[in-house]
C-alpha cells in the first residue's frame, strides 16, 4: 500500500482527471482509465479497497498533466477525499482533521468503512480510532502532512461523494478488505 495522509494537488497544474485525461480523445481517455483500473484490479492502491464500482484515478506525482500510465493509480472515494483536502474539508464539508490517533490515515479508512458499515455514527468510531485534537484546515502541505483525516458520515445534498462513499459502506463489498 502507498501511504496516505492529507494533501492536494497543486492548483496551477489540478483540473483533476475527467479534465486532463479528456486531453486526449474521449476514446483514449476511457481506455487509459479503463487501463488503470484493470491493472490495479480496481483496488486501491491507498486502502486495498476493491469495488467495481466508484473508483477513481490519480496522479501519484501530483502532477495532473502527466498522464503516463505509471503516474495513476487507483484511489477510493474515502482516499481520493484524504488526497484531496481541500474538496473533503472546504468544498463537501466531509473531511475533519486530527492532531493525534491511534492508528495510521491507511488504517484509519479502512477501519472507518468497516465500523460504518457495522452501524457505527462518528462519535463511535472517533473514540474507537482514538481521534483526538482536531485541527482547522489550512492550505499548507506541510502542516496537513502531519495531521489525520477523517472522513465523516454527514450527509449534505447527497451528491456523487456521498453515494460514492455509502456503496463502500456496503457490508457485502468488504470481504477482506477491511482489516481490524
Amino acid at each position: 500500500m502507498k501511504k496516505l495522509f492529507p494533501t492536494f494537488a497543486d492548483s496551477s497544474s489540478y483540473h483533476g482527471i475527467a479534465q486532463n485525461i479528456h486531453r486526449l480523445s474521449g476514446k483514449e481517455s476511457d481506455t487509459l482509465r479503463n487501463l488503470v483500473l484493470e491493472r490495479d484490479k480496481y483496488t486501491c492502491s491507498y486502502c486495498d479497497f476493491h469495488a467495481p464500482e466508484w473508483q477513481t484515478i490519480n496522479f501519484i506525482d501530483g502532477n495532473s498533466t502527466n498522464n503516463k500510465l505509471a503516474n495513476l493509480t487507483t484511489v477510493c472515494p474515502m482516499c481520493n477525499l484524504i488526497l484531496n483536502t481541500p474538496l473533503g474539508c472546504q468544498i463537501e464539508g466531509i473531511v475533519e482533521l486530527y492532531q493525534t490517533s491511534t492508528y495510521d490515515q491507511n488504517k484509519i479508512v479502512q477501519m472507518t468503512r468497516k465500523l460504518r458499515a457495522e452501524g457505527k455514527n462518528d462519535d463511535q468510531i472517533r473514540r474507537i480510532l482514538g481521534l483526538k485534537d482536531k485541527v482547522p484546515f489550512k492550505m499548507n502541505k506541510e502542516y496537513l502532512k502531519g495531521l489525520i483525516g477523517f472522513v465523516t458520515s454527514w450527509k449534505g445534498s447527497w451528491g456523487q461523494v456521498e453515494e460514492a462513499l455509502a456503496y463502500g459502506y456496503n457490508p457485502d463489498l468488504l470481504g477482506d478488505n477491511s482489516e481490524d
